[in-house]
């Protein structure tokens, strides 16, 4: 049963629609999760002495008629083939079709997308039509199907506008790239055309003639595969391995050539170099499930393009198996554990994913916790109605259990979550990582996001479409990116360091960490130290705990500031809801989904000063080009060489009281009265432990 909010569900959707649709190999892996020692072009000649007959990539003529069963015998299965098959009709009915666009390298100024709309229209069709001569016989369906592809295969390059070189050349490149990247012919649209065109060619393969096979060929030979085989070198994705753009273009262009394999058996050199490349790719999740982008981009990475290694999988029997790798063995739980961490360039909290995707990285992990996300958060309408529940059903083998502690720390990538229950209760998001990701990364260490009821209090400030600047080197001056725009601490206006730019060398160890994470069945803690986040000019250490109080939702943060005394501190937080600032004392909040009321009450020694400001954030696009964002100013002097500020955010019903800081003794204790009971807080540099009575 589906139990999140209509506003979560939305989020769900949102993310259901970004991206042109792919598609999935067990091999003795090394504890970095790369495998060793494996021949992939000695593996992939080998595909060839089992003579593939089309289809054959994510299925054969015989494993089509489970597909088939389903859909005859599984109402929920019948239900989206008698959906399909509408949609089918619709577009064979149709003869409208969309006029060729200019593919404009300002697109992102329009903020528009009509390039990208019309590739989707002929690429989406022409996989659905292909797929539904598959299941029916009805040749009219590849006739069309064709029709289609051919539409793709006359275009110059599959690349979008917003990628060519005077756009893309001025990047900050994600690590692995170099700074003198200078070719940009193959992009992810590229890498979703080629997967798209490569199934379509699988399917209709009986069925066209000799020049229609060509054609389609032709498209994937010079618009995808001829673009980088024996020039990988030259592609920042082919070394970028911890960027969601390798999966796409590995995933794409490997299944290119698999699809041609039996007509060009040379090709199996780019087979090799796409396992190679996605093989590296997978390593960079953490153990945990981690991936320092972010949640958004851990999904949209993978999402179809596994299509690739399912293939692999099946071809080889088995013998080319990456969905074993260690990052993947619990492949929702970033995702699930993550619902609240919009942190790097996220978009809105909640569900992330394509039911499908997770369907088959369940199905390959039996992880019974990726089956709790799945029956949970993309069932009802989250579930995806496409021909990939079809191709990658649900298992009906693997029970899905709630984990048993909601919260979760990722030390892969520095990020934590402090929960009660993933769907009840305050909760927390807490980020302090490495500053090593200049394409998605934020100067964000020991920032914060605040939930309740499915409000958030105190987040991110809202990511917008991307201008075709955001990730030039002046990226680091848009507020989504820089400390100025987190929830973090600032002396003398000192910001974050931004630990790799156009053009200079990365700096190395730049960032923060997450010191100690604690869970219990009463509170949580976690310990960050962003001190290295920092140039060390004006700020000479910072390091914040958070405590969340699940029994009575109050949350608890205690920053230790050390820098000159007279030093003006500011410690930001960013509100989402509704925020009035009251007598420079405290700030009252209410929730924009659920009218949530809680109050922020700061707890500091010296005089301190409570101020709601405007920030701005500028874009350079048409419309909407500026954007105010709310950020509260807590401000003080600092009294000595080291500063204790702590910061109190409780609900307005039940409201505690006698809410306290003691710094009498070797620890910080914050103390106040819930229900009945008063607990003491005592914060240790690394450690908090808690009495009540």
């Amino acid at each position: 049963m589906n139990r999140k909010p209509n506003r979560l569900r939305a989020a769900a959707a949102q993310c259901m629609i970004c991206g042109l649709c792919l598609l999935p190999a067990t091999l003795p892996a090394r504890q970095d999760g790369r495998v060793a020692g494996r021949n992939y072009e000695a593996v992939a000649k080998s595909i060839l002495d089992a003579k593939p007959e089309h289809p054959y990539l994510l299925f054969d003529s015989r494993s089509k008629q489970d597909i088939l069963n389903r859909t005859e015998n599984d109402p929920e299965y019948a239900q989206i083939m008698d959906l399909l098959l509408q949609q089918g009709r619709r577009i064979m009915l149709n003869t409208t079709e969309p006029q060729k666009v200019f593919n404009d390298p300002a697109s992102r100024y329009y903020q528009q997308a009509s390039w990208e709309s019309y590739v989707g229209f002929y690429l989406s069709g022409a996989q659905l039509l292909a797929f539904l001569y598959q299941m029916t016989g009805d040749e009219a369906y590849a006739q069309k199907a064709f029709r289609y592809a051919d539409k793709l295969c006359e275009l110059e390059g599959w690349a979008a506008g917003a990628h060519r070189f005077d756009i893309i050349y001025p990047r900050v490149w994600p690590d692995g790239a170099k700074d003198d990247e200078v070719v940009f012919s193959f992009d992810i649209t590229t890498g979703d055309c080629a997967l798209g065109l490569a199934l379509v060619y699988d399917w209709i393969y009986p069925v066209m003639t000799r020049a229609q096979r060509d054609r389609i060929r032709n498209g994937l030979l010079e618009n995808a595969i001829l673009r980088v085989r024996g020039s990988w070198e030259y592609h920042w994705w082919a070394s970028a391995e911890k960027c969601n753009w390798s999966a796409i273009c590995y995933g794409g262009v490997g299944l290119a050539a698999l699809s041609l394999l039996t007509e060009d058996p040379n090709l199996t050199d780019v087979v090799a170099r796409s396992c190679e490349g996605f093989e590296k790719m997978i390593g960079n999740y953490g153990d945990d499930n981690g991936w320092a982008e972010g949640r958004h981009y851990a999904f949209y990475g993978i999402r179809d393009a596994i299509a690739f290694l399912d293939a692999v999988k099946r071809l080889t029997g088995g013998k080319v198996n990456l969905f074993d790798a260690p990052g993947w063995k619990r492949p929702a739980d970033f995702a699930l554990f993550g619902l609240t961490g919009t942190f790097n360039d996220g978009f809105v909290p909640g569900p992330v994913g394509f039911s499908y995707t997770y369907n088959k990285l369940t199905a390959e992990s039996r992880d019974e916790t990726a089956m709790y996300y799945l029956q949970t958060y993309l069932s009802g309408e989250n579930r995806s109605l496409s021909m990939w529940e079809l191709i990658w059903p649900r298992p009906t083998d693997v029970r899905a259990v709630k984990p048993a502690v909601a919260s979760k720390h990722f030390p892969s990538i520095d990020w934590a979550f402090m929960r009660r229950d993933f769907d009840e209760g305050v909760q927390v998001a807490a980020k302090c990582a490495p500053a090593d990701d200049p394409h998605h990364g934020h100067l964000d260490a020991g920032s914060f996001i605040l939930t309740w009821n499915d409000d958030i209090i105190v987040g991110e400030t809202e990511q917008r479409f991307y201008d075709q600047f955001f990730f030039n080197d002046v990226r680091f001056d848009y507020l989504y990116v820089r400390s100025l725009g987190h929830n973090v601490v600032h002396v003398n206006g000192e910001e974050q360091i931004i630990a790799k730019r156009k053009d200079r060398p990365r700096l190395k160890n730049v960032g923060g960490k997450i010191a100690r994470f604690e869970t219990t069945p009463a509170y949580d803690y976690v310990v960050m130290d962003a001190t290295k986040a920092y140039p060390g000019k004006q700020l000479k250490k910072w390091k914040r705990t958070i405590a969340l109080d699940k029994e009575n939702d109050i949350v608890l943060t205690l920053d230790r500031v050390a820098c000159a005394a007279g030093d003006r501190i500011d410690v930001l937080f960013h509100p989402v809801a509704a925020a009035t600032v009251n007598g420079d004392r405290t700030v009252s909040f209410v929730g924009k989904t659920r009218q949530t009321r809680m109050t922020m009450q700061p707890l500091v020694r010296a005089p301190f000063r409570l101020t709601q400001e405007t920030q701005y954030t500028v874009r350079v696009v048409k419309d909407d080009p500026v954007q105010a964002v709310p950020c509260l100013f807590l401000t003080l002097r600092a009294p000595a060489a080291e500063t204790v500020i702590a910061t109190v955010f409780h609900p307005d019903d039940p409201k505690p009281s006698g809410i306290t800081l003691d710094e009498s003794g070797a620890n910080p204790v914050i103390r106040y009265t819930a229900k009945g009971r008063t607990y003491a807080y005592a914060f240790a540099e690394n450690e908090v432990w808690r009495t009540e009575k």
